[in-house]
């Protein structure tokens, strides 16, 4: 598999993985009553999927580099925490925002990973990427930090959040996406260019 593939693999996994959370969302907010068992067997079932998926990944490419690494690892603990929450559906329902809001964290930190890439390719837009990052990791951070008491604000709170998380993560990746397409258009652009120019040099 050439790097070309591989960076179109992982962000499909990324777009997959932002759908799956956007998704859940919606369910969270719109159907907020569910048992707390129902809730952590969908968050354990879309954990699995997404983990099962950078595992996958990761095996089509192994390349040794850090961030196959980093997909590797991150597969494993998804995969194993979502089993694990399947596997214990009766969990007290306050430990459950905090899972979702160290996912949510990790979510704001890939983001502005991905932020510092569209800066490099020159792109406008990543002061909004920046931004968008910094709210995730805000809102990750209120669900690991702030009490709450009442279980249906909780589920919706959950839900806004992870709607938010995936929408931004659908944006970013589209636009880290877009600028390396960019970029890649460029590159073969100046790379004809100068081949034009070399012929016409050889055949004066």
């Amino acid at each position: 598999m050439s790097m070309r593939d591989f960076l179109k693999q992982i962000q499909a996994n990324a777009l997959l993985s932002a759908a799956l959370y956007t998704l859940l969302g919606l369910v969270l907010l719109i159907w907020p009553a569910p048992s707390a068992s129902l809730l952590c067997i969908a968050l354990g079932l879309v954990l699995t999927i997404c983990g099962v998926i950078n595992i996958l990944v990761f095996l089509s490419h192994r390349d040794g580099t850090l961030y196959a690494g980093f997909l590797l690892i991150t597969g494993i603990i998804l995969a194993v925490v979502g089993i694990w929450l399947m596997a214990r559906p009766t969990l007290v329902t306050v430990i459950i925002p905090r899972i979702i809001g160290l996912l949510v964290c990790v979510h704001g930190f890939r983001d502005i990973r991905d932020t510092l890439s569209l800066k490099k390719s020159g792109s406008s837009r990543w002061t909004a990427a920046l931004l968008l990052g910094a709210v995730t990791l805000v809102l990750g951070a209120i669900l690991v930090l702030a009490p709450f008491e009442a279980f249906t604000t909780v589920v919706r709170l959950i839900g806004a959040f992870l709607i938010y998380d995936g929408i931004s993560d659908i944006w970013i990746t589209t636009q880290v996406s877009k600028a390396v397409r960019d970029a890649a258009k460029a590159s073969n652009a100046a790379r004809d260019a100068v081949d034009v120019a070399y012929r016409d040099v050889g055949a004066e």
